[in-house]
């Protein structure tokens, strides 16, 4: 497998600030020809992978097949052309005190090429570079430092360094011989400590390169082999890679190394994995995450491709019609051009009156056909953007629903609403194929018009027709490249919106407006200067195209007067001749618009592309449904979970028998939603399997369908319109039972109660209308609602109630599903005394299962240890009498006792 290097490193930039892992391996990948999906790589960093962490980002380019090694060097290593050390990405330090990761290309004279993926390619100047790398520090063993920097990989560096202060060839390799003889830690760490200090006052302009610094250095170098580091009279600290740290556990000298961490690419692995199934399964692909797999083998998708394709869906009819009209169009440009020529001559060959009227008619008749063939035409394609615009909604719409839960979590949510609000600008793009196309035909037509009034300019002509249409097509690709970096801003900076909205009574109450005005400036600068870069090319390509046209226009006229000087043809050569300029113009102006057209269409394509959840895991909903009471069993074997590169789950083992209710309880962050999240789907296991009624749900065998679990959290969302519609809100074929007992289970009547049209009063977003408690019970009540329910899954149900009304709910709950399986998580450990069996996560893992009578009586287990610290949160903090409590209710504050909680 043969890959050449790019010279320009592609420019990808990310979406949100968590995307610069996915963004530069995305980059580093494409720029040794390895192809690979962004979208597919911010998933995998959403689950398997640490997107922001540089071990992963190592790891990661090994398997998607580049020769790949994290290393760490003296910073001003970095960039020398002696180590080799690029292409490479890059640690860098935000202002903000934030790491993040760059791509450092190549470099050309004190310009180093940069792709970060906060704001794209760029140049920047050496110096500014190596003052933006993070330098990590870290303990190593002197014998390992000493090993390597007396390698060529360090003194080869080294040498470089001394040329670059004028040292002599043959003293500079007298030292690093030296050193090199002398051997340990303390000689090269001096050499190197010294050569950086005289580099930086040669820099200053402390003193002159040559002579002069050779001096200073072997002056430094020897007082540094001889006294201690940070002596009065030795070379400071700040300029040592390394200084001593001490002695470790078995007596080794240790240092502390100092340096820039990044992971060096030397090309791409030989021994790379084909993902494409040959007949040999390498051993290294079965180690690749399916995530990162998926991501390697998606097929690049091709935008403008899709949109003909869609354009063309229905029938070739009409673009056949509308290309017949625009070349015919075309054709009657000239032969109008031709006869207006001949009206200058009018009077010379039409004598009679009724000559004339007939001349004059036929152009009436041939302005006329010219305006009814137009008419339908233009109708036609703006009919057709209208059809592309809808089509490209509907489709939208209709994937959103099958996109699995992780695929919103690695995208921000402002994000793919920017994706569906730009879908309006696609509805021009068969008015501007009509518009580009029409140009080209004009351009063509109006060049062979020139060559047959004067054949002698045909070659100057032919070449301002080429350079009329390659200019455009050449500057398309810096086009497509800027127009996506400010597509990307334009996504990005929406977020600051959404949330503002969504937030505002946070931001308030913390005073962060200027914080997130602050954050919103930042990105609001990189959109600007992307917009205006993405201008400067634009105007420059269609000024350019300008005064190549009226360059040769000027050529043209004069070699023709020159030659041939007035005749009866003139008026329409010249008039031919100054169009070739305009129609450049207008060549270019729709050519600019394409890389908006090919952008907007592929952030549409891109969720519209991705594989649908059912493809690949959980429910089929065309599953029949059970009759109530068929409760389901459940099992998990050997189930790990992993988001981000972290264990979230870890080898879980554990059953549960069908109708059983069962309470699942730990410390917060313990892993207990994650559980119950793989029975919906929600979550999707690294290793082991998921089974519910004996059957493997994530081999594609499913039993037991959505519809048929009611699931109550926090996180389910209360929709902006009337109370009645968010209870009836996925009940499918119909309700369970009538709304007045789901009111009453509920205990919603004091809710309705209190709103201003009972049922039918809207919630506002995310029922911002109501309260947390009464959005709680509202979520409940749409859960009883649910016919056919086998599983119940709680989680937190009923936080922000009283404890009294938590206890009600609770028995309504499991009154309502006493047939079937239910899932009950929570951290009152109080509530699930009355369950018939408790589960103890703790770290990812269940540490403990059984009976809580049983539980309850070991002194030493988990769930004693947790019921003894609530009983002793209760007594300090609800019975202390230092404790003063003010009870809300009807709007009032009272003044209460100390009965109880």
């Amino acid at each position: 497998m043969t890959h050449k290097r790019r010279w320009l490193v592609p420019e990808v930039v990310q979406s949100s600030a968590m995307d610069c892992g996915p963004a530069s391996l995305k980059a580093l990948l494409e720029g040794h020809g390895i192809a690979a999906s962004y979208g597919r790589l911010r998933e995998a960093c959403q689950t398997e992978i640490d997107g922001t962490s540089i071990d992963s980002m190592e790891t990661v380019a090994q398997q998607a097949g580049l020769d790949a090694e994290q290393i760490m060097v003296p910073g001003d290593f970095l960039l020398l052309k002696r180590a080799d050390l690029l292409p490479a990405l890059v640690v860098v330090q935000l202002p903000s005190g934030t790491t993040h990761f760059v791509i450092a290309w190549n470099c050309i004279g004190p310009w180093v090429q940069i792709m970060d993926p906060a704001t794209g390619r760029r140049w920047q100047h050496k110096k500014k570079f190596l003052h933006d790398i993070y330098m990590h520090s870290q303990v190593v063993s002197a014998e390992d430092w000493a090993e390597w920097s007396l390698s060529e990989e360090f003194l080869d560096p080294l040498g470089a360094k001394l040329e670059g202060i004028g040292i002599a060839p043959d003293v500079g390799q007298g030292l690093i011989s030296q050193v090199s003889e002398d051997g340990g830690w303390k000689p090269v760490a001096a050499l190197d400590a010294a050569t950086r200090f005289v580099e930086s006052l040669v820099a200053t302009g402390g003193i002159r390169r040559g002579t002069e610094a050779e001096r200073i250095l072997l002056q430094s170098f020897a007082e540094a082999c001889r006294s201690e580091i940070g002596g009065a009279n030795d070379v400071p600290s700040i300029f040592w890679s390394v200084l001593p740290e001490g002695e470790g556990e078995d007596c080794e000298e240790n240092l502390r190394f100092r340096g820039a961490v990044l992971v060096r690419v030397r090309g791409i692995d030989e021994r790379v994995p084909d993902f494409d199934g040959g007949p040999e399964e390498d051993p290294k692909t079965a180690e690749i995450p399916p995530e990162l797999q998926a991501a390697l083998t998606e097929r690049p998708s091709s935008p403008l491709r899709e949109l003909f394709r869609i354009l063309f869906k229905d029938s070739l009819k009409a673009p056949v019609l509308v290309t017949t009209a625009m070349v015919v169009s075309s054709a009657t440009v000239m032969i109008e051009a031709l006869l207006f020529r001949g009206l200058l001559d009018f009077g010379q060959y039409l004598g009679l009156p009724e000559q004339k009227f007939a001349a004059i008619s036929a152009v009436v008749l041939l302005l006329l056909g010219l305006l009814f063939l137009a008419l339908p035409t233009r109708t036609s394609i703006l009919r057709q953007g209208r059809h592309l615009e809808a089509r490209l909604r509907i489709a939208f719409l209709k994937k959103l629903p099958h996109l699995a839960d992780r695929y919103f979590h690695s995208r921000l949510s402002s994000d793919m609403a920017e994706r569906a609000h730009v879908l309006h600008k696609l509805r021009s793009l068969p008015s501007l194929i009509f518009d580009l196309w029409r140009s080209t035909t004009l351009l063509a037509a109006t060049t062979l018009g020139i060559i047959w009034l004067d054949p002698e300019v045909a070659s100057v002509v032919l070449t301002a027709a080429i350079i009329a249409v390659a200019l455009p097509l050449v500057s398309q690709k810096l086009m497509i490249e800027r127009d996506l970096r400010v597509r990307t801003h334009t996504g990005a900076l929406s977020r600051f919106f959404l949330d503002s909205l969504l937030g505002l009574t946070a931001l308030r109450c913390h005073a962060a407006e200027k914080t997130v005005r602050r954050e919103h400036e930042v990105l609001l600068v990189e959109w600007a200067r992307a917009s205006i870069n993405l201008l400067r090319i634009a105007i420059a390509v269609e000024g350019v195209s300008a005064f190549a046209g009226y360059f040769f226009a000027v050529w043209i006229l004069f070699d023709h007067f020159s030659r041939a000087g007035g005749s009866g043809m003139i008026l329409l050569l010249v008039y031919w001749v100054l169009g070739i300029p305009g129609l450049g113009q207008d060549i270019a102006v729709s050519a600019r618009l394409i890389p908006t057209m090919r952008n907007v269409a592929l952030r549409v394509f891109e969720p519209l592309g991705a594989p649908d959840e059912n493809e690949h895991q959980f429910f089929d909903e065309d599953h029949p449904q059970h009759e109530d009471g068929s409760a389901v069993s459940l099992e998990l074997s050997g189930v790990s979970v992993v988001g981000a590169g972290n264990t979230i789950l870890d080898g879980i083992d554990l059953e549960v028998e069908a109708g059983s209710h069962v309470a699942i309880v730990g410390p917060s962050g313990a892993g207990k939603s994650s559980l119950v999240r793989l029975f919906l789907g929600l979550n999707t296991p690294a290793r082991g399997s998921v089974f519910i009624d004996k059957k493997e749900i994530n081999k594609g065998g499913v039993p037991a369908p959505r519809h048929e679990i009611a699931w109550v959290d926090p996180a389910v969302h209360l929709w902006n319109r009337s109370l009645i519609d968010n209870i009836f809100y996925g009940a499918g074929t119909g309700p369970s039972q009538s709304i007045t007992a789901t009111l009453q289970q509920a205990n919603l009547y004091g809710v309705i109660e209190g709103l201003p049209d009972g049922l039918q009063t809207t919630l506002g977003e995310g029922g911002g209308l109501v309260s947390g408690g009464e959005g709680q019970r509202l979520r409940f009540a749409r859960a009883l609602n649910r016919a056919g329910v086998r599983l119940a899954i709680l989680d937190e149900p009923f936080r922000g109630l009283a404890r009294e009304q938590r206890i009600s709910l609770l028995k309504q709950a499991r009154h309502r599903w006493r047939n079937s399986t239910l899932l009950w998580v929570t951290h009152d450990l109080r509530e699930t005394l009355a369950f018939d069996r408790i589960i103890v996560i703790d770290g990812g893992r269940v540490v403990e299962d059984g009976p809580p009578h049983v539980l309850q009586a070991q002194p030493n287990s988990r769930f004693c240890e947790m019921l003894a610290a609530e009983e002793e949160m209760n007594v300090s903090l609800w019975v202390d009498p230092m404790w003063r409590r003010l009870e809300v209710r009807g709007g009032e504050v009272r003044e209460k006792g100390l009965s109880g909680r």
